[in-house]
């Protein structure tokens, strides 16, 4: 119950946040910035190809506002119990608030800190980090990014 609230309040709040844009921006928003209301069980989930270290955990995710591939968005990813990614690095800053499981979020070299549900934390783009579910069950979070959602995975060097 907690969880389903949390959620109806991150995408409330950030229908909120697309009010306040320029208008030539709100048609990133649906309807073109009109009030919506979207249940848990009418998100459809996509496979975004990423993989984990281990070849088969995966992200799955499903726009809520935008689109990610393109530009400005709201998304919802899920990570597959045991997803840990590689180092790599995101063109654009976004934010992320943890719903469900338990994540991590951290630069190489760091101890991860483990974020339950309702954690927060804020991805500065270009920094090389590492992402991880650590939970038995799928871990859920929300992000929101200005621009679109990408990862370069940096060559390995021997």
């Amino acid at each position: 119950m907690k969880i389903e609230r949390l959620r109806a309040l991150l995408v409330g709040a950030t229908m909120i946040v697309g009010a306040s844009a320029h208008a030539e921006e709100l048609s990133a928003y649906p309807p073109g910035g009109k009030s919506t209301s979207i249940p848990a069980s009418q998100l459809k989930f996509s496979d975004t190809g990423a993989r984990g270290v281990d070849g088969k955990t995966k992200i799955e995710f499903a726009d809520v506002y935008g689109n990610m591939t393109t530009g400005r968005h709201g998304s919802f990813f899920t990570f597959t119990p045991g997803f840990v990614s590689p180092v790599h690095s995101h063109t654009y800053d976004y934010y992320a608030v943890v719903l469900k499981g338990e994540v991590a979020n951290y630069q190489p070299g760091e101890k991860p800190i483990k974020l339950g549900p309702g954690s927060y934390w804020y991805q500065v783009g270009k920094q090389a980090h590492i992402t991880a579910c650590y939970s038995k069950t799928p871990c859920e979070i929300f992000i929101v990014q200005s621009s679109k959602f990408d990862a370069q995975i940096p060559p390995v060097t021997e």
